[in-house]
């Protein structure tokens, strides 16, 4: 197998496709899930994830970063390693210990703030292979994450322009209001809850509002019709 290169990660990233670096890696640790979270106040928030058992797993919900081992990373700014959490002293009275048994994290800066971590992690005692570590510490340490979240957010334009497209079609096969937005939500609801977990609440809230600016040409089609009554007397 042609060994997989620094080089190569960046060149994915620098071309848009973190997700396809983070796969990458993924495949190589072993472990489930590999992942890049940012800290954002005393939150942390899931901005990619791979999950090698789910391929079209989306973002995880925001948690308190206390809850999770990427804490170690933030106050240490370092990396942290857990081969098995069981047999780890450092894990004692964490509410992850438990579940997460294997992790392997790194810090993620930009000009010398603190962003957030690169990490694999498992269920299950996972051993990862020590060049893999190696090379997932290069990639966190020389990873630009400002650049990544601006790809990840032009990749959240493209599907907003989709919908947009989208809407126009749901509106021609429609005949009611309740018929097309049905549909609709379908598509915006997913999008919505991935802008909610990767955005800022600014930038998060012009996002839905753009959506539900979409949602509001519906409003030109018919109302629902009224039910019919039952027919059901009293008397």
């Amino acid at each position: 197998m042609k060994q997989t290169t620094l080089h190569q990660l960046t060149a994915l990233v620098e071309a848009g496709r973190l997700p396809g670096a983070l796969e990458t890696l993924n495949l190589l640790s072993g472990c489930r899930f590999t992942a890049f979270f940012r800290f954002d106040a005393a939150e942390l928030r899931n901005l990619v994830i791979i999950d090698r058992l789910d391929p079209y797993a989306a973002t995880m919900e925001a948690v308190p970063v206390d809850q999770t081992y990427c804490v170690f990373v933030q106050q240490s700014r370092d990396a942290f390693l857990v081969d098995d959490a069981r047999a780890d002293l450092r894990l004692e009275g964490h509410p992850k210990r438990p579940v997460v048994q294997t992790y392997v994290g790194f810090p993620v800066s930009s000009r010398d703030a603190l962003f957030g971590t690169i990490c694999h992690f498992d269920y299950d005692v996972v051993e990862v292979p020590p060049d893999v570590v190696e090379l997932t510490r290069a990639f966190a340490s020389t990873f630009e994450p400002l650049g990544a979240v601006t790809a990840l957010r032009q990749a959240l334009d493209r599907r907003l322009e989709s919908l947009r497209l989208m809407s126009g079609e749901i509106q021609l096969a429609s005949t009611t209001r309740a018929e097309a937005r049905e549909a609709f939500e379908e598509y915006a609801e997913p999008l919505r809850r991935e802008a909610g977990r990767m955005l800022d609440d600014v930038t998060a809230r012009a996002f839905h509002n753009s959506i539900d600016a979409l949602a509001s040409t519906f409003e030109t089609l018919a109302a629902d019709p009224p039910r019919a009554a039952s027919g059901i007397g009293l008397g």
